[in-house]
Formats: C-alpha cells, sequence, structure tokens
C-alpha cells in the first residue's frame, strides 16, 4: 500500500473515531442550606448570590461529597434531603447537565468564604429570591421552598443571552 493509501485509511480511521466519540453528560449538585433562622446560605460568585454547588466528579458517595462541599464553606450539616434533579440544556454544548437541588440543616460551624467566591452569608428566602440573578435558580427554589416534601424534575434549555425555557414543567418525582 503506498504512502497515500496509508494516510487517507488513518485519517479516515480517526476521523470515524472522533464522530462516534460520545460525551458524558455531567452532574452538578445545589446545596441548600437553612440555618436555625431559617435563612438560607448564599455565595457571591464572579459578582453574582447564588445557591452554593459544584461539579460531582469525585468518586465519593453523594452524602460525603455534600459534606465536604458544607465544610468547604465552614460548615457542618445534617438533614440531607434531595429535593430536586433537573436537566439542563444548554445552548453552547452538547451535552446535559444533571442539576442536584439538595436541602441540608445547619449544624455547626462558622462561615468561610471559599477562594473562588467574594462573599457568604446567610439570608431569608425572600431576599435570597431579590439578590439571585439567575431566574432558573430562583424558580427552582420558589418551588421547592414553596413544596419542601416533593422531590421536583424539570428539563430547562438555557440560551446565550442567559434566558431559559422550560422544556419540562416542574413535576413530582414520587
Amino acid at each position: 500500500m503506498n504512502l497515500k493509501k496509508y494516510t487517507i485509511l488513518i485519517l479516515v480511521f480517526f476521523c470515524s473515531l472522533h464522530l462516534t466519540a460520545q460525551k458524558d453528560n455531567y452532574s452538578f449538585l445545589k446545596l441548600i442550606v437553612f440555618n436555625k433562622e431559617n435563612k438560607i446560605m448564599l455565595v457571591k460568585w464572579k459578582g453574582a448570590w447564588e445557591i452554593p454547588g459544584t461539579r460531582y466528579n469525585q468518586p465519593v458517595t453523594l452524602s460525603r461529597f455534600i459534606d465536604t462541599l458544607a465544610s468547604e464553606h465552614g460548615i457542618t450539616v445534617q438533614d440531607k434531603e434531595l429535593n430536586g434533579l433537573f436537566t439542563f440544556e444548554y445552548e453552547n454544548r452538547t451535552t446535559f447537565t444533571i442539576m442536584y437541588y439538595y436541602t441540608t440543616r445547619y449544624k455547626a460551624g462558622e462561615l468561610i468564604t471559599p477562594e473562588s467566591c467574594e462573599e457568604i452569608g446567610w439570608f431569608a428566602v425572600e431576599q435570597a429570591l431579590n439578590l439571585i440573578p439567575y431566574r432558573e435558580m430562583r424558580l427552582i427554589l420558589t418551588q421547592i421552598t414553596n413544596n419542601p416534601v416533593i422531590v421536583w424534575g424539570g428539563a430547562i434549555k438555557k440560551y446565550n443571552d442567559q434566558s431559559i425555557q422550560f422544556t419540562e414543567n416542574f413535576y413530582p418525582l414520587h
């Protein structure tokens, strides 16, 4: 086989591998922590207040992951409950994000601002809803706090201009 044919064969092989490679969806966990006054913890990240969270990509159980996330904010938590499981589709991505929303109760510790954040604090739910700039996060927080005994599902498409569309409205998962 001459060099030209061999090169074309190799190129076709690697192109077909690239085209058939599947990118995995990934998981992201949001942690709604209530203190004794029923205020929730928010962090200021890149100039915006939001519910703390991070990508769930460590080889640990969800419970341990939640404990680690809480400890990064200086606290320990108890009464972990899954309250929401949402599919997020982003206009500029080919993969989906599975967003877990957990609620917990503050147990002990003093809030510390993680390195990646600018501020941290406790806020009444209504105040938090006024501070959070992300419409989808406000809607999810409202749904969860108004109906805390239900695990909620839904699907949201987020566009590059930050607008959103519910492709599946809120629905109970149990």
